[in-house]
């Protein structure tokens, strides 16, 4: 029935973490990774058509279902996690059970009946691009079962960097503390940095506020890459300054290519759009002023260590020496910038409060709701300014139900204003008859 052995790897915990079904409804709402996925394999059909494909770390599935809906004609859909179970029943939902076998397996332990495969694909990219550590597996399974001439998608994935300019940012959580009610609160600068700027972090960064040009730093060909060349990236920076400003940061984020008869690129930029990626932001010590066509110098470096982890270093020359380094970085810690979650928070729900239409006057009970949003909010912002980072890991559970107050406070003015809509619409029709 294609359900294979359970794996038992010694990383169950990890792979049971993708069996949230949070995560996936996350990626697949991600329209600009699911639509670029879902173009790449259409616009590709004729290699599709007939073919064996793999999904390696297929999750609900979904890249499974395009590829038999491009003429696939066997797919195996390998999942490590106990999210399988549900891909099965999604593909007889589809009825796509001839089509479609789900193996509960690592990718490793997989034996193919077929003997070999004509084209894989696999979301395996994480945050910073390498994070997830998923393509190591990927390109063994490649190596063992992918026939000659054969596909993986993508084909080549890039990371690319440049300097960021957030003076906003900058004045609310590091200039903030140099007038505090009247006071010098300038020492809890040296404090923060090492607290929370120490690590590169995951920001939905803006397009308008990259200060320089752009670089890629890593570039994986899928096809020529090996394992022991994923273990170490070095790249030289060269850039050049766009505007006069003050820059606080480097950034990054990666393009992803899917390259057949028809080249798809999958872009996660700050220019892009919404990526359940975000982008990765790594916060200088201190502004470093810029001018238009400075040139900016330095190197960047990323290793791969025990444990699936990475060390990763960024090396400013120029225009000023600012030296980062990050040890044993993994998703757990590239941690989305809380006080970033919070000012999101709070603008939706002054968005609603100030809002002129519709008249909240008689949804007392709304109101009343919202008021207490925007007060929990001071107390988190409050706990996130004072506290140190340990304690803010026993209030992080605390601003996630705020995170999801504000989602339900969204999706019931969005169902009261359809009410009011649809009211006045039929008080409408009844004049008109």
């Amino acid at each position: 029935d294609g359900r294979g052995e359970a794996h038992e790897s010694g990383n169950e915990g990890y792979y049971e973490g993708y069996a949230y079904t949070g995560i996936h409804e996350e990626m697949l709402k991600d329209s600009s990774r699911t639509e670029a996925y879902r173009r790449a394999i259409l616009e590709n059909a004729s290699r599709f058509r007939g073919a064996v494909v793999v999904d390696i770390g297929c999750g609900t599935g979904i890249l499974s279902l395009i590829s038999a809906q491009a003429g696939a004609r066997k797919v195996y859909c390998i999942e490590a996690s106990s999210l399988a179970n549900t891909a099965r029943d999604i593909v007889k939902a589809n009825n796509l059970t001839n089509r479609i076998t789900v193996l509960n397996q690592l990718a490793e332990d997989v034996l193919l009946p077929e003997g070999g495969c004509d084209i894989i694909v696999s979301e395996w990219m994480g945050y910073f691009l390498l994070y997830e550590n998923m393509l190591s597996p990927v390109l063994d399974f490649k190596d063992k079962w992918l026939n000659p001439g054969g596909i993986l998608f993508p084909t080549r994935v890039t990371l690319l960097a440049a300097l960021y300019s957030d003076e906003e940012f900058w004045r609310q959580r590091v200039t903030f503390w140099d007038d505090v009610h009247g006071f010098d609160f300038s020492p809890v600068k040296e404090i923060l940095m090492q607290e929370q700027f120490i690590w590169p972090e995951r920001q939905h960064l803006e397009a308008s506020k990259i200060a320089t040009s752009t670089q890629t730093v890593i570039d994986v060909d899928v096809d020529t890459v090996t394992a022991a060349t994923m273990k170490s990236f070095r790249s030289p920076i060269s850039l050049r300054g766009l505007r006069d400003c003050n820059v606080h940061g480097v950034a990054f984020w990666f393009e992803a290519y899917f390259e057949a008869d028809s080249t798809v690129v999958l872009d996660t930029s700050p220019a892009s759009g919404y990526s359940h990626w975000s982008q990765v932001i790594w916060y200088f010590p201190n502004a470093v002023p810029l001018s238009a066509g400075d040139s900016v110098e330095g190197y960047f470096a990323m290793d791969a260590v025990d444990g699936g982890s990475f060390d990763v270093e960024f090396y400013l020359t120029r225009p000023e020496r600012i030296y980062k380094q990050a040890k044993n970085q993994n998703p757990d810690t590239i941690y989305q910038n809380i006080h970033e979650r919070l000012v999101w928070e709070r603008k939706f729900a002054e968005k609603q409060a100030s809002s002129a239409a519709p008249d909240w006057s008689d949804e007392s009970s709304f109101q009343s709701g919202l008021r207490h949003f925007l007060e929990t909010y001071e107390i988190l912002n409050k706990l996130y300014v004072t506290s140190s980072w340990d304690q803010m890991r026993k209030h992080l559970a605390f601003a996630l139900a705020v995170f999801l107050i504000g989602i339900l406070f969204g999706r019931c003015t969005l169902q009261f204003q359809t009410q009011k809509v649809q009211a006045v619409n039929a008080a409408e029709m009844k004049k008109r008859q």
